[in-house]
């Protein structure tokens, strides 16, 4: 319905840009109007969203942030509340070395808009390259197989479905560039409170209180803060929330048989109890998320070595599908637990505010497309502010967040939709009356999948883009 609402009005509000642009024509690249503390838009959080957002507006867009001359150029500064990395990520060690189990599945969008801010290196030896993907069941043999070399190699020049690597690097070389670009970036700094209201006709400027007692102007306030996010709250922003507490997911990093690993292979298994899926790491090495019930979680957690493989290689191999994978170690510590959940926020941009990644909606990892949906967001919201900054209109004109909102809910939306149905089918319980014919249509479905091409290319495109093109 909010959807349907919003396309009806978009057009009203678009009518009104060139109105609204001329009213609060300014020239942006001088900051007219702002004193030499205040900044045109500030950001919280300092994750791999917020940062992206920063690169993109303090340099206007470019893609060569130092060198940036750019007239659209915005006065933005990011707020984090904890210590932000280094800008230079920490000297690649041989494949034979450790690896974080913070680990992300970036499609080649992501990797895409993140070359252009300098922050991906493809020389890097820590990246593995997802050429194929192989999704399979616990209780049939049916098999959803994805090849890249059987596609064409499109879906990136280098023929990769997708790339995995750790997520420090990433920060690390976002929060060099954003240095770069100029954005002014500020750690252990916490936004307390918002004097006033958010309302854009009732005042040209934020009035942010942050914990260091010191405040802050901005004519824009973006969150990208988590799903618990405190800016979503200051807004009023009312979100559904739905907690998992049953549930819970972990990860670990673990090496596979034989000296080539997973070879390029991304691997997920679904069970009743929740998906199994490992990712390929350079070498012999994988990274896993598993997703179960949160005593088992629990007790994975703690045992030891040999039980856990043991309990992880049955579960890889349970079912008549292909074979799956052995595992044959897991890396010392790196087995972490995080909560479960379903969240999306009912408006993306309210007055001044405006959200981004998971503070604006949150995601089982069933699908691994968090991080990407919220690449998305900073993309989309980065390009719709520029060219706010080119018609000199507010950077929070409600004809531009209105867009943004219009245009991600309507990306986000079916993907939450499609990830939510997946992850109900694979957990029917089995003492259900509609068990029975549902586990069979979801075979059935899976098996047609798979030989019927355009259906098939379908849930290739939507799996590596984090696109679900229907509305």
């Amino acid at each position: 319905a909010n959807l349907y609402l919003y396309s009806r009005v978009l057009r009203q509000w678009q009518a009104t840009r060139r109105a609204s642009a001329f009213c609060f024509r300014r020239s942006l690249s001088s900051t007219a109007g702002l004193d030499s503390d205040d900044v045109d838009v500030a950001i919280v959080g300092g994750g791999p969203v917020g940062l992206a957002i920063a690169c993109s507006l303090a340099s206007g867009g470019d893609g060569n942030v130092a060198a940036s001359s750019s007239s659209r150029k915005l006065r933005v500064r990011l707020l984090e509340a904890g210590k932000l990395p280094s800008s230079q990520p920490a000297a690649a060690t041989a494949p034979d070395g450790s690896f974080s189990n913070r680990a992300v599945a970036l499609s080649p969008s992501t990797v895409a808009q993140l070359r252009r801010f300098g922050a991906w290196n493809d020389a890097d030896p820590r990246i593995a390259p997802v050429r194929r993907m192989r999704v399979v069941e616990s209780d049939s043999d049916a098999a959803l197989t994805f090849d890249a070399a059987q596609i064409g190699g499109n879906v990136s020049s280098e023929g990769a479905l997708a790339y995995v690597t750790e997520l420090a690097p990433v920060v690390s070389r976002l929060v060099g560039q954003a240095a770069k670009a100029g954005a002014q970036l500020c750690e252990g700094c916490r936004l307390e409170s918002i004097d006033g209201d958010n309302s854009f006709d009732r005042q040209p400027f934020l009035h942010l209180r942050l914990t260091n007692k010191s405040s802050l102007r901005t004519r824009l306030l973006i969150g990208c803060d988590g799903f618990n996010s405190p800016v979503r709250k200051l807004a009023g922003i009312e979100a559904v929330d739905v907690p998992y507490p049953r549930h819970k997911a972990m990860v670990a990093t673990l090496e596979i048989d034989g000296p080539d690993g997973l070879n390029g292979e991304a691997f997920q298994r679904f069970l009743p109890d929740g998906p199994i899926a490992l990712l390929p790491l350079p070498g012999r090495f994988a990274s896993l998320v598993w997703c179960s019930k949160s005593d088992r979680i629990s007790h994975l957690i703690k045992t030891s070595d040999r039980e856990f493989l043991a309990d992880l290689n049955r579960c890889l191999a349970t079912g008549p599908a292909p074979a799956a994978p052995l595992v044959t170690a897991v890396q010392a510590d790196s087995r972490a637990s995080f909560p479960l959940g379903f969240m999306h926020a009912n408006r993306y941009a309210s007055g001044r505010i405006v959200l981004a990644g998971d503070a604006a909606h949150r995601l089982s990892p069933l699908a691994g497309q968090g991080m990407n949906l919220g690449m998305e967001d900073a993309a989309c919201l980065s390009r719709l502010l520029l060219e706010a900054a080119s018609n000199g209109a507010d950077p929070a004109d409600p004809a531009y967040l209105l867009d943004y909102e219009t245009q991600r809910q309507r990306q986000v939306v079916p993907v939450a939709i499609v990830n939510e149905t997946l992850g109900w089918l694979y957990s029917l319980p089995p003492d259900s009356w509609l068990t029975a014919p549902l586990r069979w249509a979801r075979t059935t479905g899976f098996r047609l999948t798979n030989t019927f091409s355009p259906a098939k290319e379908f849930l290739r495109r939507s799996a590596t883009t984090g696109r679900i093109d229907l509305l």
